[in-house]
């Protein structure tokens, strides 16, 4: 199976319509047959598709050419071969709580679709996170802010799994720092942000 990459997304923004418009985004067939969004969700919620897996559907006669995304369009909007939303709403956006879970690697060019999608609700909303693989290496942080900015980087130091088995507050730590990186990142954003042109 694939190393599992975890991606913890926040969202920047002070509009309940950006709020309401991740609800839209990560909404899926509640009825206890699935407890998140997956990549599938995503691409119908985002595209106005109704496509499907082969075996999660009653349709008879199911076709991968028209039922499933092509991989050009599965690339554009998700990136890695599969990813699964957590998400929990709430009514600001900076208190959605999402973690993305995918397949190898970050979904950049699902980062890149979510900043876009949420930016033609508030201009000024940008996209700021953390990512791990499950062996920790790597693991960084990202800045998706304006429609030509975005700066994703791999955290500098490796993770020592020797100390984390000695330490009791090694991994707590670790994501201390991670978090400190994360907002590094960001104040170079917003710095040149703030830069005249």
């Amino acid at each position: 199976m694939a190393n599992e990459m975890r991606t913890y997304v926040t969202v920047h923004s002070s509009s309940e319509k950006v709020a309401e418009r991740l609800q839209e985004i990560f909404k899926y067939d509640d009825s206890g047959k699935q407890y998140e969004a997956t990549a599938l969700d995503v691409i119908n919620n985002l595209e106005g598709t109704n496509f499907t897996y082969n075996n999660e559907t009653t349709k008879e006669n199911w076709d991968r050419e028209v039922d499933f995304p092509s991989n050009e369009l599965w690339d554009s909007i998700i990136g890695p071969k599969w990813m699964y939303v957590e998400y929990d709403h709430g009514d600001l956006p900076e208190y959605c709580n999402i973690i993305l879970r995918s397949a190898w690697s970050v979904p950049t060019s699902f980062l890149e679709r979510l900043r876009d999608e949420l930016q033609k609700v508030d201009e000024n909303c940008y996209i700021t996170g953390t990512y791990e693989d499950e062996t920790y290496n790597p693991s960084g942080a990202f800045v998706y802010g304006d429609t030509s900015y975005d700066k994703i980087e791999d955290f500098h130091k490796e993770y020592d799994w020797d100390k984390a088995m000695e330490d009791d507050f090694y991994e707590e730590n670790w994501h201390d720092m991670l978090y400190k990186f994360e907002q590094d990142l960001l104040n170079i954003y917003l710095e040149t942000k703030d830069e005249p042109n």
